[in-house]
């Protein structure tokens, strides 16, 4: 990294905890001095549990939309000449590739159980891409990751092709969360997850019962059209959209076949083999998590105090300097952009080229070689890397071979062809 570059993002870090240390004393002379009256048992719910209610409501609804999340992109930069990654800003944001990879698959699975918690949604799964048929996808991509500071994007999108929300997320941990014994094998990130599902519960109370039918509707007859453009194109127009300079395809549906309509019945059927396909994926995306989240939680607890160090070491060479930043200015910087992750990500961040030293030490510390061994082999490819699978489907069964998505892939190949097969009983495939 470039050293005006570096001495940039330690400065603002420094300038910013400075300017934090001042607004949290303000805070805690008033929070001291304005101590309320004393009150125990019983009370009139507070503002937090009433909105409960409205979650009550949502989990005694009638319908619940079927949620895929997938695998959350890793945010490498790309050299936009290229479309590659690139690698030198990929070393000057100190981004270890394996462990980027490692936690997009982690993340899309703390969503997917963040979501899960709220029971007000169908299934929840965790999918290799979004070519999944589902009602509802919650789109992920991490905007940074150290151990301290971890930041992501979200797109929700339902099958319509309709986006009803983007919103960027970003947590700080403590640095005293793994000092508390009460922390042990608790995720420090677990506020972040929590903040996406509770984003996309507050998205979803917008709907009524029709549009969450529609909905449905949406998602049945884009499957059935996925295997019979000619019989169920009709009912599906589409056109291109744009949303906040994002370009998008819309569905709209224009009508419905006959429910009892034979060839709509066997499709059904065959998606619901897709899903029991997805939904078996589910335990292996478990046996991941099981297999890789000790040694995540090694490299959290090893590099958090070191990040915190640094920062410190930082702050104190910087000190004069930060000592004669007006609060005024220094207010101006943490506003700038608060809506995004960026904003919120730029207001705690300080000493990236300390976290390439300390990524690079964690893996030459030869205590921490097997956790290490852990995220290096797991994060080598995107994809989930999963043993055989046997699938059965009217007497036939069929072994799969290869990643989750190339399993997923031969499962969705064998299902078209064997619909190919009835809707053409004379000709030789």
């Amino acid at each position: 990294m470039h050293l005006s570059k570096w001495l940039k993002l330690t400065w603002s870090k420094s300038a910013a905890l400075l300017l934090l240390s001042v607004v949290l004393a303000g805070c805690q002379s008033s929070s001291n001095n304005s101590k309320g009256p004393l009150l125990v048992g019983p009370n009139a719910p507070s503002a937090n549990e009433q909105s409960g209610s409205t979650n009550q409501r949502l989990q005694n609804a009638s319908i619940f939309l079927d949620v895929a999340v997938p695998t959350f992109d890793p945010g490498f930069p790309i050299d936009s000449s290229t479309g590659e990654i690139d690698y030198a800003e990929l070393d000057d944001e100190g981004i270890w590739p394996q462990l980027r990879r490692t936690e997009a698959k982690l993340f899309a699975i703390e969503t997917k159980n963040a979501l899960q918690r709220e029971k007000v949604f169908g299934s929840v799964v965790v999918v290799p891409d979004a070519s999944t048929p589902s009602d509802l996808f919650v789109l992920g991509g991490i905007t940074h990751s150290d151990s301290e500071v971890v930041g992501a994007s979200i797109t929700v999108v339902d099958s319509s092709g309709e986006i009803w929300g983007q919103k960027d997320f970003a947590h700080e941990v403590s640095a005293n969360f793994f000092r508390d014994q009460r922390n042990k094998n608790k995720n420090p990130y677990e506020p972040l997850f929590n903040e996406i599902s509770s984003y996309v519960v507050e998205l979803l109370k917008k709907l009524d019962a029709d549009e969450k039918q529609q909905i449905k509707n949406m998602s049945l007859m884009r499957y059935a059209r996925y295997y019979s453009p000619e019989a169920f194109g009709q009912y599906i127009e589409s056109d291109i959209k744009r949303k906040n300079g994002q370009r998008y395809y819309k569905f709209e549906l224009t009508g419905l076949p006959d429910q009892n309509d034979p060839m709509l019945r066997r499709i059904e059927e065959l998606r619901a083999q897709e899903l029991l396909f997805i939904d078996r994926l589910q335990d292996q995306y478990e046996v991941f998590d099981a297999e890789v989240g000790p040694s995540y939680q090694t490299w959290q607890e090893e590099t958090l105090p070191e990040l915190e160090a640094a920062r410190k070491a930082a702050m104190k060479r910087n000190a004069s300097a930060a000592l004669g930043v007006g609060l005024g200015v220094l207010a101006a910087i943490l506003s700038k952009n608060s809506g995004s992750s960026a904003g919120q990500v730029g207001a705690v961040l300080g000493g990236i080229g300390s976290v390439v030293a300390i990524n690079e030490a964690f893996k030459s510390n030869s205590a921490m070689k097997v956790h290490n061994a852990v995220i290096e082999e797991q994060g080598q490819a995107v994809d989930l890397s999963v043993g055989p699978t046997e699938m059965e489907f009217e007497d036939n069964t069929i072994e799969l071979q290869g990643t989750a998505t190339e399993q997923y892939m031969q499962w969705k190949t064998h299902l078209r062809k064997i619909f190919e097969l009835e809707s053409t009983p004379d000709t030789q495939l």
